[in-house]
């Protein structure tokens, strides 16, 4: 919706910025689509998360192809609850990496941040999910297994 404060969003409300350049990669302007999908730096996370869910995700280039994607996986309705709470967990992890190499000019491992999503999504769906069979041994594995 436009609403998270890249640096294209920014100029568009009248903020003046030196660089428009993604933080992570460089390469491209930082909009909210590049800086959580398209990206290089996001596609990579993206990948390990997929790999880790053991799932196949098609084409990804915006936030809206990843929540698509999502909402029709599967035929469980509780696994696809599941894999969407991992893929929110994705974009908030992605958004604070960022904020982390804008603010703090410390870039994570993509590898590291797959760690902190599988962590910070293990705590939101065993507090609220209601999932008594749940355990972090499984969970780390493949979460749609528990």
């Amino acid at each position: 919706m436009g609403r998270i404060p890249t640096a294209s969003e920014l100029t568009k409300r009248g903020v003046v910025l030196e660089v428009l350049t993604c933080p992570m990669c460089n390469e491209y302007e930082e909009g909210y689509d590049h800086v959580l999908v398209d990206c290089s730096y996001a596609r990579r996370v993206l990948e390990g998360v997929s790999r880790w869910c053991n799932i196949q995700l098609g084409p990804l280039h915006t936030v809206k192809d990843v929540l698509d994607s999502i909402s029709q996986w599967g035929v469980c309705k509780k696994r696809r609850k599941i894999i969407l709470a991992i893929f929110y967990g994705t974009l908030w992890s992605l958004w604070k990496s960022r904020n982390e190499k804008v603010f703090k000019k410390i870039r994570l491992p993509p590898d590291k941040v797959n760690d902190i999503i599988k962590s910070v999504v293990y705590l939101w769906v065993k507090n609220r999910g209601k999932i008594d069979k749940l355990n972090w041994a499984s969970w780390s594995h493949c979460p749609l297994f528990y």
